[in-house]
């Protein structure tokens, strides 16, 4: 064993917490010449400077491990120290939930299809309800699932302790139209730095939005052109840019005439819209690990108010309310917070900013219509 290598107690257990620290501050000293121990409340070990840190930090939380400790690079009192703290323990994670959680998923958003789908069968666009049901139910699962499974294959790349996707499903019914309100992971463990934080932030929404491209060009193409008046009981919100563009460039519509959107296309909006709604700059929300990673803790939560204010804006006022109920819990940071953001991943930063442009819609109707399905 060379120095530096963590050892284990006689039962292959890690050894005892103060063993275990000095274990850390040998490793420390190994990896970062000129550190210097600090005996205090909190175990800190100050090092000369942050710069050049990035790989042997790295090194440095793989050797860590198997001690049950994390090291945190931050600044205190002006200087750059390592900070060591318990791991937390492996996420006991049950995929039965998980696969309960999206069966039910699928259930609740064919019935929010096929809800949809009945007046279209009665206007005689579609010819079943069950159709529809299933396209708008495979076709938001297919741009939730790239969202999330983009979350997690970054967190397995990155060594981020993290669960599978849990669907959260819920019945049709307003103000939940849809069957579902999105899906989530769950981290134990912090990004190593903030190259891995954005893309932790990043990968969700470019996968989601990526996903949501074709689904929403089969659902321009098969939307039904109407003309005003010809359906009542239309509820009309303003489209996102990418809806738009794909409109004007997917189909020949005379002036005048509107476009009743297929569950495809619904799907594909609603899934932009689950995408700009991520992006919001605030908290732990995708947007928020984009915000942390590229500006730090000093702006996050002022930034985070300005998402709050965003979402009000837009109409997305159980998101505003969310948002705000979770400021006071701020953002954990990455293990590396000094070591600053690589420049491919601020170009990664700007590609979601484009993203929110060409994804953000408000949420109020345009017209106040009786709903065309009641």
């Amino acid at each position: 064993m060379g120095f530096g290598e963590p050892t284990t107690g006689a039962g292959g257990e890690p050894p005892d917490l103060a063993e275990r620290l000095e274990q850390a501050r040998q490793i420390v000293a190994t990896l970062i010449p000129g550190a210097v121990a600090d005996e205090g409340a909190q175990p800190t070990i100050w090092v000369p400077s942050a710069d050049g840190l990035r790989e042997r930090f790295l090194e440095l939380q793989r050797r860590l491990g198997p001690l049950e400790l994390l090291p945190l690079l931050r600044m205190r009192g002006g200087r750059p120290a390592v900070l060591l703290v318990p791991k937390p323990p492996p996420g006991r994670w049950a995929w039965q939930t998980n696969l309960l959680l999206f069966l039910a998923t699928v259930g609740t958003t064919f019935a929010a299809g096929y809800l949809q789908s009945l007046g279209l069968v009665q206007l005689g666009f579609m010819d079943s309800p069950v159709t529809g049901g299933l396209a708008f139910s495979l076709s938001l699962l297919l741009i939730l699932g790239a969202h999330e499974m983009g979350h997690k294959l970054v967190a397995v790349r990155r060594g981020i302790d993290a669960s599978l996707p849990y669907f959260i499903p819920i019945p049709p019914v307003p103000p939940f139209v849809i069957g579902t309100m999105g899906a989530v992971i769950v981290t134990r463990t912090p990004s190593p730095n903030r190259d891995s934080l954005m893309e932790l932030g990043a990968s969700g929404p470019i996968a989601g939005f990526l996903a949501a491209i074709p689904v929403l060009i089969y659902g321009v193409m098969h939307s039904f052109p109407i003309q005003p008046g010809q359906v009542e009981g239309v509820v009309v919100f303003p489209d996102p840019l990418l809806v738009q563009w794909l409109v004007r460039w997917l189909r020949d519509l005379p002036p005048g005439t509107d476009l009743l959107m297929h569950p495809v296309m619904f799907a594909g909006w609603i899934g932009l819209m689950v995408t700009s709604l991520n992006l919001l700059p605030s908290g732990m929300l995708d947007g928020g690990h984009a915000v942390r990673a590229a500006a730090g803790a000093r702006w996050h939560h002022g930034i985070s108010v300005a998402g709050v204010v965003i979402a009000v804006v837009i109409g997305a006022w159980v998101m505003a309310i969310l948002m705000l109920l979770l400021l006071r819990r701020g953002h954990v940071g990455p293990l590396d917070d000094l070591t600053p953001l690589s420049p491919s991943r601020r170009v990664m930063g700007l590609a979601l900013v484009a993203i929110f442009a060409l994804s953000v819609s408000a949420l109020f109707p345009l017209t106040s219509i009786p709903d065309l399905f009641r």
